[in-house]
């Protein structure tokens, strides 16, 4: 197969995540999207080459977990699934949700919590027909309202539903035997993780369509928008007890805050004069303050497409002193100097990416919405091959495991090899 072989080659080079990888954690977790606040799911295991395809059979548009021998991932299709990472076989399938499932799974004390949630802005952009209200006040989701739900992680039986007026989109963050998570009805909560019991609910400024929560050091940090997407905000909060200890006007409703160095690292979009049209700003923010330590604004104004999945801004990616951040109203990946905000390189892709990038050793990794997946050089930003895929990429981030790269495209989950040293 073309993209197996393309995606294996050389990888020499310095390791990701600050000079270390992760291990599989040793307590069976995967607390938040793309695993770590860094938002680098590269996890070492020794000798673990595979080589599989499975179809879901509808589309995929959230993250991948992995929590020993299983990858977990949702649907379109309103389920959730559990395969094999040896063979790629399930393990179990749970269906009949009450929407479509696109947040990450989160898995800890031998549950699996994803979130419901679609409205017309995932296929057709913004209209305010398809939104609720909520005390005059814009809520995106559907008539019935949306819903947490906490899956057995062994058998996929349904345990607990949380239901909420709002769109439960974004991936949830868990910490300390609690599930956090901001939603389309303008709110931030707080659930007890093993019966959903609901622990607190702060009003926000506004709504999360796909910005999961990131959970550091006792703070929930959350991106949201408000008055039809125009004001955007990210927000530290209180993890105890939800009280508000910042909000500063970066980020976005679509872009999960990323955390390294001691910053948040977000990314947000500037309209132009027509509606879709815009250019991506991207900050560091100082995560105890919420003030600005950097800014870059792009100068690249380009149109807020739908395909793949309707997202104008992306969450980032920290690895070894650089954020590396897609810029999708632009084409372009950019590679920040973490702690300056100076551009080390930019790189040109065919379309826009809607993923985060995944970072290991030299190699970036990160496909966009013409099917292209690139492998592009980190110390240069010269690429080092694409390979076209028949179906555009989403916002479903790639993970590696050992030798091999889990990565989905359209309704399929690929497990893909790697060479070694």
């Amino acid at each position: 197969m073309l993209f197996v072989l393309a995606l294996s080659g050389c990888r020499s080079g310095s390791p990701a995540s600050d000079g270390q990888f992760a291990a599989l954690p040793a307590v069976p977790r995967w607390p938040m999207y793309q695993h770590a606040p860094d938002h680098n799911a590269v996890f070492t295991r020794s000798n673990f080459r595979r080589r599989w395809s499975f179809d879901t059979k509808a589309k995929i548009n959230g993250g991948l977990a992995v929590v020993d021998d299983t990858v977990y991932v949702d649907t379109f299709g309103k389920e959730v699934l559990a395969l094999d990472i040896r063979t790629g076989k399930p393990l179990w399938r749970t269906g009949n949700l009450k929407n479509i499932v696109m947040s990450t799974p989160v898995v800890a004390e031998g549950l699996v919590f994803v979130g419901t949630g679609g409205n017309e802005t995932l296929n057709f952009g913004w209209n305010p027909l398809t939104h609720l209200q909520y005390h005059n006040k814009e809520v995106w989701g559907v008539p019935g309202g949306d819903e947490v739900v906490a899956l057995d992680a062994k058998s996929g039986r349904i345990r607990w539903r949380f239901p909420t007026l709002g769109e439960d989109m974004p991936s949830p963050a868990y910490g300390d035997g609690r599930l956090y998570f901001a939603n389309g009805d303008r709110h931030v909560y707080a659930l007890r993780a093993a019966t959903g019991e609901q622990i607190w609910r702060q009003e926000i400024d506004g709504i999360a369509t796909m910005a999961s929560a990131t959970l550091v050091d006792g703070r929930v940090y959350v991106s949201a928008c408000a008055n039809g997407i125009r004001n955007t905000s990210t927000i530290a909060l209180n993890a105890s007890n939800g009280s508000i200890v910042w909000q500063a006007p970066y980020g976005h409703c679509d872009a999960s805050p990323t955390f390294a160095q001691g910053k948040l690292f977000v990314e947000n979009v500037q309209g132009g004069a027509q509606k879709y049209v815009g250019r991506n700003i991207v900050a560091a923010l100082d995560a105890r303050t919420g003030k600005p330590a950097w800014r870059y604004d792009s100068t690249d104004t380009g149109v807020w497409t739908t395909l793949g999945s309707d997202e104008s801004a992306i969450a980032g990616t920290y690895s070894a002193g650089t954020f590396y951040q897609p810029a999708p109203l632009s084409d372009q990946i950019i590679a920040f100097d973490a702690t300056t905000g100076a551009v080390r390189w930019r790189f040109r892709t065919s379309g826009p990416v809607k993923m985060s990038p995944l970072v290991r050793r030299n190699h970036l990794y990160v496909g966009d919405t013409t099917g292209v997946f690139y492998e592009i050089n980190t110390v240069n930003g010269r690429l080092i091959r694409a390979t076209p895929f028949k179906k555009p990429f989403s916002t479903s981030p790639p993970v590696i495991v050992g030798e091999t790269m889990l990565l989905a495209n359209d309704t399929a989950v690929y497990a893909v090899e790697m060479n070694p040293e």
